[in-house]
């Protein structure tokens, strides 16, 4: 058995929910009537923002629910969950692949937890400007993404 780390570069989810932040003040009915210096204030930069920063430890904190169930025979040194200043890394206890295809399983996880932590940084910027129906769609889309998540945790394993 070994530890699988999945890791996540902080400046990745920041650059693509600035650029997300960004279009979406421009395009979303939401925001249309919003002054310039409002729209600004729904636009983030990730990078020493303290907002975004704030907005993905609780997006790691819900990605994290995918991983409890696979941490529990965990061991060693490393964390099965940290925040470092520059990736947010989930680790878990698995078996020497023997599927053919178990590389791949891994890219899609992590391509996923990157989406998630996106999203759910999103989702937490919809919920703080009030904007329902973006909350919504987004919630929808973070669950979509936790359930492949899951069923990959489960491919993985079994």
């Amino acid at each position: 058995m070994g530890a699988v780390a999945i890791s996540i570069s902080k400046s990745q989810v920041f650059k693509e929910v600035a650029r997300r932040t960004s279009v979406a003040t421009e395009t979303d009915p939401f925001y249309k009537q919003n002054t310039t210096e409002k729209k600004q204030y729904s636009q983030l930069h990730g990078e020493g923002d303290r907002i975004t920063t704030d907005f993905l430890v609780e997006a790691a904190k819900e990605v994290l629910k995918a991983f409890l169930s696979r941490q529990g025979d965990l061991s060693g040194a490393d964390a099965p969950f940290e925040i470092t200043a520059t990736d947010v890394v989930y680790r878990f206890e698995e078996a020497e692949p023997v599927l053919p295809h178990s590389a791949s399983i891994k890219q899609r996880l992590t391509d996923n937890v990157r989406d998630a932590l996106v999203y759910y940084v999103m989702l937490s910027l919809y919920r703080t400007d009030g904007n329902v129906a973006k909350e919504k769609e987004t919630f929808q889309k973070c669950l979509t993404i936790i359930d492949e998540l899951s069923g990959d945790l489960y491919r993985l394993h079994d």
